[in-house]
């Protein structure tokens, strides 16, 4: 939005001619008030702090007409800013709009008159029309970007600054702007509309498990925009290793390969299994969160086999058994036929009896 450049003129005239007055007389009256309040206990001690505090303001004050004069709007800001850390009243609040404005900081400046309108105390009316249309200029070259953010509540920046409410926009509109000590916001909502100054900038999104979203975008002074920005779940790690090494490394009955071996899966519950010829297998159950890092150590334990299943042991037992049997046959068989010859006599053994 244009304005023609006569009306521009006119409306700067006033704002340097009618600031530097006002000014004056509002910055020597509040010294002047100041010094004739009924005095206190304590007013001699502060009467000069205010008078000092008067005065700086007042030669800010002049610095920032000056420089604005000679467009340096920057060094203007400065000052104007000065001033009202000294000594604040509209006229300085309504320069201190002239100079974001001029500096292409249309959400600041639109802030600022608005706080203006708010308490035009010591303006001229044409001063109070004028911040009234620098508001309405200044809502026509705002950028609007309609964001979509998910998981909902996540922490958004905007050129590394937080977002805060804007207090005319309800809930759902925010604004780019250095926030206060304590004042950062974090959208609550899954879509809202941030509101920014034409350019270049840069939207970060972080939230602990997922992955950070960077983007980076150009807008036109009153452009309306969209912009999605969704962050994906981190995988979770495992480092898993084996005492001893080399060991088959299995997730869920799937071969994953040989420890040291670190794995990465989405987040859930997950059995690991850890096997080697002649030892124990390892098994356990791990329930892994977005993002997660965990290690695993597997000591496994040597296969301890039963004396029953060794070779060796049914090897002896049947050598045993054997003998066993040979022994009791020899010693219970009858004793074989005696041979006669061709007489077929027998001698019998008798037992001689006493």
């Amino acid at each position: 939005m244009t304005r023609p450049s006569a009306e521009r003129g006119a409306m700067r005239t006033r704002w340097v001619l009618g600031g530097l007055v006002a000014a004056g007389f509002a910055l020597s009256a509040e010294g002047r008030a100041s010094a004739e309040e009924p005095s206190g206990p304590t007013a001699p001690a502060e009467a000069p702090a205010a008078d000092e505090r008067t005065a700086r303001g007042r030669a800010a004050f002049l610095l920032g007409v000056q420089r604005s004069k000679d467009a340096q709007w920057g060094e203007a800001l400065a000052a104007f800013e000065e001033a009202a850390a000294a000594r604040d009243a509209p006229i300085v609040q309504y320069n201190i709009g002239f100079c974001e404005r001029a500096l292409g900081r249309y959400v600041a400046a639109r802030r600022t008159f608005r706080r203006v309108l708010a308490s035009a105390d010591g303006l001229a009316p044409a001063q109070i029309d004028d911040a009234r249309a620098f508001v309405a200029e200044l809502d026509q070259l705002v950028v609007r970007v309609a964001v979509t953010l998910d998981p909902a509540g996540t922490p958004l920046t905007v050129d590394g600054r937080p977002l805060r409410l804007d207090p005319e926009g309800g809930t759902r509109v925010f604004v780019a702007l250095p926030a206060p000590a304590g004042r950062a916001e974090a959208p609550a909502e899954k879509t809202f509309t941030v509101e920014l100054d034409p350019g270049v900038h840069l939207f970060r999104a972080a939230r602990p498990g997922r992955q950070d979203a960077f983007v980076q975008k150009t807008y036109r002074p009153g452009e309306r925009a969209t912009l999605d920005l969704r962050l994906e779940l981190l995988p979770a790690r495992v480092a898993v290793r084996a005492e001893p090494a080399q060991a088959l490394v299995r997730v869920d009955g799937r071969e994953a390969g040989l420890a040291p071996i670190d794995i990465e899966r989405p987040p859930g519950k997950y059995r690991i299994e850890v096997v080697r010829d002649g030892f124990e297998t390892y098994a356990a159950t791990l329930d892994l969160h977005a993002g997660q890092r965990a290690d695993l150590t597997a000591k496994l334990v040597p296969v301890r086999t039963s004396v029953l299943k060794t070779w060796w042991f049914w090897t002896g037992a049947a050598a045993v058994l054997a003998g066993g049997a040979a022994l009791t046959y020899a010693l219970t068989r009858p004793p074989p036929p005696y041979d006669g010859g061709s007489l077929n006599w027998v001698a019998e053994p008798t037992a001689i009896r006493w």
